[in-house]
């Protein structure tokens, strides 16, 4: 017959109820020797136990049992101990909800990014203090705010009263890429990051290299992919020590340096390429799938310029996941970009950035900025296209002789304003990947109601997009003649002076929306009825679409 014990409960009887509940303890140990390990604990028991251990706080674990049938009073202890440690992990996580990714406009709680939460006892029998662990899985381990997001998780876990110490380990998720690179040597690649230009010389390579190397220095793990075959750079601009290229398990072994790793087919050949188009994609698919990558957080694609049969093929082989270009501030360079955010677009890569070389000069006596071939088009840029990142590096005498001397100018002056403004644009790509790559940049909903006569953006799209600016009231609209005469293409609007040139009494107030069609990830297109083609940021659409339509209201 199964031996029972009852604890007594009051706080009068503390001490001797357990000293009784140790003695009863040993009575069921000898009884049940022979049972099963498995123990049942009356579901009562177990709450009046949790209620008593909220009180007592710990004084004694004999306490957590009540009524035990073929266990001892350590088991219940155990079983008991596991749901406090439940609501404890609640409490954390519901204190951790304050915490919002800024680019993901979400908490880090629901985002699933805290793991391995594990509370350890401390305090023994007379205290009960936690020492606390847990990790934030982040999207990426170059996350520019992590060493915020960890202060913010010590002083909030700090806050419970049962912790005595908190420890938080920053990692991040596992590369899971998809389509075309999910096998090979790709496999283990998350990020593509193509850098692209439409004209040669003006500092693609110089850009991708430096990206790439202040990626590392945020915590990546990056391979930077030298696609230019018939001028390859990177062998200048990353000299390794030892240019013989190796095979391992039947893969090309890349280079490293500074724990980057590269491959170009410079490494491969130092004589010129003498091949057509169709070789020439052949041998980069060959150079791409054959290098053993291994585990990478980023590979960044240096482009060859140019939107020819390599661009299209690459972009169409490999699932790249955004784009990074890089332009001059002549009216020439900005056509030529104009016609690769437009190729990209075509292959669904969205232009996440824009990098203007050579701005500006800065004369070392004065300080003073010299724009020597204009200020550029990078604002007419973001107004067309609404790409939301744009960076000005100056021209420099010792970012040209980095380039030359086979160091990244990120390693070689990691303390100089140019080096930081490399890192700063690192870390906007970082924001920028992950809002593409976690669903936060996402493009709205964006309709013409004939009967409405209005171009109608739906209210959840709109509050997406403008941070919740957009939330009251229902589903926002504009009449179509008021849209376009905001068009801010060329024709209507002076670029050098930024001018309006359109006058608003040519546009009549028939005009129509005759097609609507996404460019990239950024903006819309619109073809009007007067055969118009107008591109809308989408924040700045939102900028005139700000009439609530009643009529939609639901």
């Amino acid at each position: 017959m199964a031996s029972y014990f009852l604890a007594s409960w009051t706080p009068a009887a503390f001490v001797p109820a357990a000293g009784a509940a140790r003695e009863g303890s040993r009575t069921v140990n000898n009884h049940a020797s022979n049972r099963s390990k498995s123990c049942q604990v009356s579901a009562a028991a177990f709450a009046s136990a949790r209620n008593v251990r909220a009180h007592l706080l710990g004084a004694t674990p004999y306490l957590e049992s009540a009524i035990v049938r073929g266990c001892t009073a350590k088991d219940a202890e155990s079983q008991a101990g596991s749901k406090h440690h439940g609501e404890m992990e609640k409490e954390l996580k519901d204190k951790l909800r304050v915490i919002i990714d800024p680019d993901l406009n979400q908490d880090i709680v629901s985002l699933g990014f805290i793991k391995n939460v594990k509370f350890q006892e401390t305090g023994g029998q007379a205290s009960a203090s936690f020492a606390l662990t847990f990790d934030v899985e982040l999207t990426t381990p170059a996350c520019p705010i992590k060493d915020k997001f960890r202060l913010q998780c010590e002083q909030l876990a700090m806050e419970l009263p049962y912790v005595s110490s908190v420890v938080v380990s920053m990692t991040a998720q596992k590369a899971v890429p998809t389509g075309p690179n999910m096998e090979g040597a790709l496999g283990r690649v998350q990020t593509i990051l193509a850098v692209a230009s439409c004209k040669g010389g003006v500092g693609k390579s110089t850009t991708a290299i430096n990206v790439a190397y202040a990626l590392a220095k945020l915590g990546a793990k990056v391979g930077v992919m030298d696609a230019d075959i018939y001028g390859p750079s990177l062998p200048t601009m990353a000299k390794v020590e030892k240019s013989v290229v190796e095979f391992q398990n039947g893969r090309i072994k890349p280079m490293e340096v500074a724990g980057v790793k590269l491959m170009s087919f410079g490494y491969v050949n130092d004589q010129s390429a003498v091949m057509r188009g169709p070789m020439v994609a052949n041998m980069l698919s060959q150079l791409l799938s054959t290098t053993d990558w291994g585990e990478l957080d980023y590979l960044v694609l240096d482009m060859p310029p140019g939107t020819g049969d390599v661009q299209l093929t690459l972009s169409q082989v490999l699932n790249i996941d955004c784009a990074l270009i890089v332009t001059t501030p002549q009216r020439l360079a900005f056509v030529d970009v104009v016609k690769g955010v437009a190729m990209f677009d075509k292959v669904n890569v969205p232009s996440v950035g824009v990098v203007q070389n050579m701005s500006y000069f800065v004369a070392p006596e004065s300080g003073v900025k010299h724009y020597i071939f204009g200020k550029g088009y990078t604002k007419a840029l973001q107004e067309q296209f609404g790409i939301p990142l744009t960076a000005e590096m100056p021209l420099d005498p010792s970012l040209s002789e980095a380039s030359d001397s086979g160091t990244p100018f990120v390693i070689s002056h990691e303390k100089s304003e140019i080096a930081q403004k490399y890192m700063n644009l690192a870390q906007s790509l970082v924001q920028e990947i992950a809002k593409i790559k976690h669903g936060a940049s996402r493009q709205p909903t964006v309709t013409f109601d004939e009967k409405l006569n209005m171009v109608v953006v739906s209210k959840a799209d709109a509050a997406a997009i403008d941070g919740g600016k957009s939330s009251n009231g229902g589903p926002l609209g504009v009449s179509p003649a008021h849209l376009r005469r905001q068009c801010r293409c060329a024709l209507c609007v002076d670029e050098m002076t930024g001018r309006k040139v359109l006058r608003d009494a040519d546009i009549s107030e028939s005009v129509r929306p005759q097609e609507m069609r996404p460019v990239g990830n950024y903006a819309i297109e619109i073809i009007w009825s007067d055969q118009h083609p107008s591109l809308y940021p989408y924040e700045k659409l939102l900028t005139h679409v700000r009439a609530i339509v009643p009529d939609l209201v639901k």
